[in-house]
Order: structure tokens, then sequence, then C-alpha cells
């Protein structure tokens, strides 16, 4: 019996669907996690830029002395670092598989992806 050419192919829309181009986002909260989320994102062969940020309570307890009575009840968390790589979807699933299976679920990094629709200048 013929192949008909109308039938998408499942195994050539998975392929396409690995090769689809994501932005992995990770959001990581402590020094400690950072550095073993960063040699572990390296070790798969993912590279990124890493922005330093602050939390919003952080900000409130250094910026805005009028909730300086607060601060008591605020985390010491003074700030977290932003992982961002425009990626292919393997990739960015690899990077999820390491987290997954190197971290406690209360100490994972926040991690997500967006779907990139159009790009340029991306590299690999």
């Amino acid at each position: 019996m013929a192949e008909d050419p109308q039938t998408p192919d499942a195994g050539a829309d998975v392929v396409e669907r690995a090769q689809e181009r994501v932005l992995l986002i990770m959001i990581v909260g402590s020094a400690a996690a950072f550095d073993d989320v960063l040699t572990g994102l390296l070790d798969i062969g993912l590279a990124g830029t890493v922005i330093e940020s602050k939390g919003l309570m952080a900000l409130l307890r250094e910026e805005m002395p009028v909730f300086g009575g607060l601060a008591s009840m605020l985390p010491d968390n003074t700030g977290t670092k932003i992982i961002f790589s425009a990626t292919q979807r393997f990739m960015a699933d690899r990077a999820f598989d390491l987290v997954e299976s190197e971290f406690k679920a209360d100490q994972r990094p926040l991690a997500f992806t967006v779907p990139i629709e159009r790009v340029t200048g991306m590299r690999g």
C-alpha cells in the first residue's frame, strides 16, 4: 500500500518540534544553586546571558525606608540571577531534565520557555 503524500509524517513533526526555537528563562534564587545550575548548563552545551536582579521584597527593604519596620519579616535573600538562553527546544528539554534531576523540588530554579516567533543573529 502506497503512503498518502497528504498524510503528515509524525516522525518529521517530532524532529521539527525539537528544533523549534525557544527562549529558556531560569530564575535562580541562591548563589549556591546558581553555581550548580551554571555548571550543569555548560556541561550540556547550553550558553546564555546572565542578569543579576533584585526581588521586589529586597527592593522594598533596601530602597524604601517607610517599609523599614517590615524588614524583619522579609527574606534576607538580596537578589537573584536570571539566565536567558535562545536555543532549540531539545536543548531546553535537556536543561529541564538537568534541573529536575539535580535539585529537590523546593530548591529548583524557576524555569520556563517562551516560543520564539522570529529571530536574527542567533548562533547554533
